[in-house]
């Protein structure tokens, strides 16, 4: 009879070990693969920010124009990419202009212009685990560089300085052209 042999045959346990091993292979394998595409995109985040604060630190009409300049650059680098890993926090993620880490510093608040991204990713052990298993990664990319004066600034310093001194048609140059 058939049923004589159930559960004497061990080359059938042999496969369900197996495959309960390989399972955990396969697992650890997934999570450290989704771990490292998480690592590769912050890098990329990371490098967006840097360039959205160097767009805010280069000379425009006004602040305003500057910091549009910077959401504009990093709009365009990380919206809308890498939806199965990421999501941005609070709305698209992105602010650009003052910040408020150094402002007890007091004459050094022009390093306090930059950009910053706030994003999520999910990492769970299995790749068929429900959401509610995952575990939520909050991550936040900033890059914060002096603003160079605005066209509008460096006027309202040369009338100034025009006016201080007597003399019109005052030639100033500073780091930025102005």
């Amino acid at each position: 009879m058939v049923f004589e042999n159930i559960g004497k045959n061990e080359e059938g346990q042999a496969v369900i070990e197996f495959i309960l091993g390989l399972l955990i292979v396969i697992s650890f394998f997934f999570f450290y693969v989704r771990l490292s595409a998480v690592f590769a995109i912050s890098n990329y985040i990371q490098y967006a920010t840097f360039m959205s604060a160097r767009t805010l630190a280069s000379s425009g009409r006004d602040q305003s124009v500057q910091e549009e300049n910077a959401k504009q650059v990093l709009q365009s680098m990380v919206s809308g990419k890498f939806k199965g890993l990421i999501k941005p926090k609070s709305g698209d993620g992105i602010f650009v202009g003052d910040g408020n880490y150094f402002s007890t510093l007091g004459p050094i608040e022009e390093w306090n212009h930059g950009a910053s991204y706030q994003f999520s990713a999910k990492l769970s052990f299995y790749p068929f685990s429900a959401n509610d298993q995952a575990v939520l990664l909050d991550l936040t990319s900033e890059s914060w560089m002096p603003r160079e004066r605005s066209e509008d600034e460096c006027q309202k310093a040369r009338s100034k300085i025009e006016s201080m001194t007597g003399v019109q048609n005052v030639k100033v140059e500073w780091d930025n052209g102005c």
